[in-house]
């Protein structure tokens, strides 16, 4: 996500849902009730939703709408405890939503605990490649450091005319 401006802030959010959600810009205009061009400015940071807007959306993506306030910087009268950055809590909140639909909508009540825990271990083996993938980085980085540190290494100091 992007940094501390609220229509920045907002817009990272609102980009990362968009595409958790499937949705295109003119999918997400028509559910919330805009111009194609309206979502356009809220993606880009150029404006963020008025409260209205930010209630549709908060029903669309299935958030807080306290969150989204936090989020482009309304003030909120009570943060729920524990709850960290506002960008970091509405994408959760958005995903926390689209795997509701998912179990209620394509799986039977019996299948879901399997599914969770299918979910579970895939997100093992991600975050342990990508812990691998980092370490590998690393340690090239690492490796090609240290031959770039030999070859700027001066030679040692010989007096003329002779060898070691």
């Amino acid at each position: 996500m992007t940094g501390g401006v609220p229509g920045s802030r907002f817009a990272g959010w609102l980009q990362a849902s968009m595409h958790s959600h499937g949705l295109t810009q003119a999918q997400l205009a028509r559910s919330v009730g805009v111009a194609d061009t309206q979502v356009s400015r809220w993606r880009r940071g150029h404006v963020v939703p008025t409260v209205q807007y930010l209630q549709r959306l908060a029903d669309t993506f299935g958030v807080e709408r306290m969150t989204l306030d936090q989020l482009v910087g309304l003030p909120v009268g009570q943060l729920r405890e524990g709850s960290g950055e506002p960008e970091l809590e509405a994408e959760l909140q958005a995903h926390q939503a689209r795997l509701r639909q998912v179990l209620q909508t394509r799986l039977p009540r019996s299948m879901w605990r399997a599914y969770v825990e299918a979910c579970v271990a895939l997100a093992d083996g991600l975050g342990a490649s990508a812990n691998r993938a980092l370490r590998e980085s690393l340690e090239d980085l690492g490796n090609a450091r240290t031959e770039q540190d030999k070859d700027d290494d001066p030679p040692p100091d010989r007096p003329l005319g002779f060898r070691h």
